[in-house]
């Protein structure tokens, strides 16, 4: 079973800025044509100061590989089994936005080849003002040996 020391232990923060570029290939990877996502005069109509990003575009940015390294998993197998997003406000073109990462749970379940081991890390981005913009919690089902 994985170590539930690992539970509370957080991430580096980081900062990244949200550009329309990013905005417009995510909407574009995952075949989303509203305009909220693509055309900043739609966007500015709707009451927003840029281009808004699409629903699950902060799992894209909440992604922090060196925190999850860090957690030393080794080399099982990893299924990334859930997604959870709680939004403050929507996210769009222009924030600068510092994500924090941090393991929420560590549990044990049975599976139907023996046990496994599952991870729920929580990231949070907070814009420069210290306002919550999105919440995302992710759970990880680790295959054992």
């Amino acid at each position: 079973m994985l170590d539930r020391s690992l539970v509370g232990r957080e991430g580096e923060a980081w900062t990244v800025e949200v550009e329309r570029g990013m905005i417009r290939r995510f909407a574009e990877a995952v075949g989303d044509p509203n305009p909220l996502w693509n055309d900043e005069a739609s966007a500015r109509a709707a009451g927003h100061a840029g281009l808004v990003a699409p629903p699950t575009f902060a799992a894209a940015l909440a992604l922090d590989e060196r925190f999850r390294q860090s957690l030393d998993l080794g080399t099982r197998l990893i299924l990334h089994s859930e997604q959870q997003i709680e939004y403050g406000r929507p996210v769009v073109a222009g924030d600068r936005l510092t994500i924090r990462s941090k393991v929420a749970d560590v549990q044990e379940r049975a599976g139907a080849s023996g046990p496994m081991d599952v991870l729920l890390i929580e990231d949070e981005a907070r814009d420069p003002q210290g306002n919550v913009v999105f919440r995302s919690r992710s759970t990880l089902v680790l295959r054992r040996g």
